[in-house]
């Protein structure tokens, strides 16, 4: 765990140094998840209506799933929507160019279909594994890990494909899995740790807010505040920081220019045979 966060840090940096130049892109991740909460308010506000509705064992009716598994697609599409938004923008740079939030988004905004194919797609895959977990024991917990670790492997890199390539849903999966073992082989494995990375970032601030919880109502409500936004900051930073990093592991991947300010080695070094 250690040697990927270190990792992280190493690429974050690089990605920082991109980022530096067109610091707005950071903005992308905090629009995606402003309307994710708002698209979950959307959906499971009725989900929580029913489940105080009352009924035999105050259970959900058949809507009510299918409203939950609408809402996780509609959530995870508009943050897959922001980092594509990311890709956008970080490979426009890689070109010579010049984005903003507003050229960004509409590049973005211009693949949604396929974006929101993959939203559907990966969605249903989570929750066969979440499902494969808690039903099949301990094989099942170990079948859903591999499996999971597989899934994120093999798709890394299908918003480039679909943005930078105009690939449809199926055609950026199978372009982002093809790239994948064309360029470091079949049994592979990442050492990325962005979301490592972020959790590292954050638990020192949470725990500082816990303690200074205990002086009184109004240093509480201040410290959570902070280590709230504190908390966005990290997770803005960081989705703009992996969007970044996946344009350039792409752009490697297929043979095009890379950033200065990312090492040939560094990049290649983060997949790994097992």
């Amino acid at each position: 765990m250690f040697d990927r966060i270190k990792n992280a840090w190493s690429l974050a940096k690089s990605s920082w140094r991109v980022l530096q130049h067109d610091r707005e892109l950071a903005w992308l991740p905090v629009i995606g998840t402003v309307a994710g909460l708002a698209l979950a308010a959307l959906f499971f506000g009725p989900v929580l209506a029913m489940l105080g509705g009352g009924g035999e064992d105050n259970a959900i009716p058949i809507t009510g799933y299918v409203l939950v598994f609408l809402g996780y697609v509609a959530v995870s599409s508009v943050i897959y929507l922001g980092r594509a938004a990311i890709v956008h923008g970080a490979n426009l740079r890689m070109e010579g160019g010049d984005p903003t939030v507003g050229t960004s988004l509409r590049g973005a905004s211009a693949h949604w279909p396929a974006v929101v194919g993959f939203a559907f797609i990966a969605t249903t895959v989570g929750m066969i594994l979440n499902a494969l977990e808690e039903q099949g024991g301990i094989v099942g917990s170990i079948a859903s890990f591999i499996g999971g670790a597989a899934w994120r492997l093999v798709t890394y890199l299908v918003l480039p494909v679909v943005v930078i390539e105009g690939a449809g849903t199926i055609a950026g999966i199978k372009g982002s899995s093809a790239l994948v073992k064309r360029t470091w082989g079949e049994q592979v494995t990442a050492n990325v740790g962005f979301g490592l990375l972020g959790f590292a970032l954050v638990v020192p601030a949470v725990a500082l807010a816990v303690a200074l919880s205990g002086l009184g109502t109004a240093v509480a409500v201040v410290a959570i505040a902070a280590a709230v936004v504190w908390a966005v900051t990290v997770f803005a930073v960081t989705s703009a920081l992996e969007g970044i990093f996946q344009t350039a592991l792409y752009r490697q991947a297929t043979g095009r220019s890379i950033p200065t300010e990312f090492d040939a080695a560094q990049l290649t070094g983060v997949i790994t045979r097992r």
